[in-house]
C-alpha cells in the first residue's frame, strides 16, 4: 500500500511495488482483475481500478462492526495478492534493490 486516502465514508487505496519509490507493478501483472475475483471470494466489493487504486464506497447506513468487516476482508484480498506467483515475480525486483 502506497497510500490511503479517504473523505468520509469513501476512501482509495493506492497500491505499488515499492512505497519508497511509489513504482507500480507492471500492467501485464493484472493487479486489477486479481483483486476483484480475490475481493469477491473474499466477500468484499470494490472498485478496483486499472491503475492499481482500490475505490472503497460503502453504504452511508454501515454500522461500525460492518466496517470492520469490509476492512478484514479487504485485508485479507491484500494478503492473497502477495501469494500470487505473478505478483511476487514482479515484486522480486523491488524487495532486491
Amino acid at each position: 500500500v502506497g497510500e490511503v486516502r479517504a473523505r468520509g465514508l469513501l476512501a482509495g487505496i493506492e497500491l505499488v511495488a515499492d512505497k519508497a519509490s511509489k513504482d507500480k507493478l507492471p500492467r501485464s501483472v493484472k493487479l486489477a482483475d486479481h483483486l476483484f475475483a480475490r475481493g469477491y471470494a473474499n466477500g468484499v466489493i470494490f472498485r478496483a481500478f486499472a491503475d492499481d487504486i482500490i475505490g472503497l464506497a460503502p453504504p452511508l447506513c454501515c454500522s461500525e462492526s460492518e466496517i470492520d468487516l469490509i476492512v478484514s476482508r479487504l485485508r485479507q484480498t491484500l494478503d492473497d495478492m502477495l501469494d500470487l506467483p505473478e505478483v511476487q515475480a514482479a515484486l522480486a525486483p523491488a524487495k532486491a534493490a
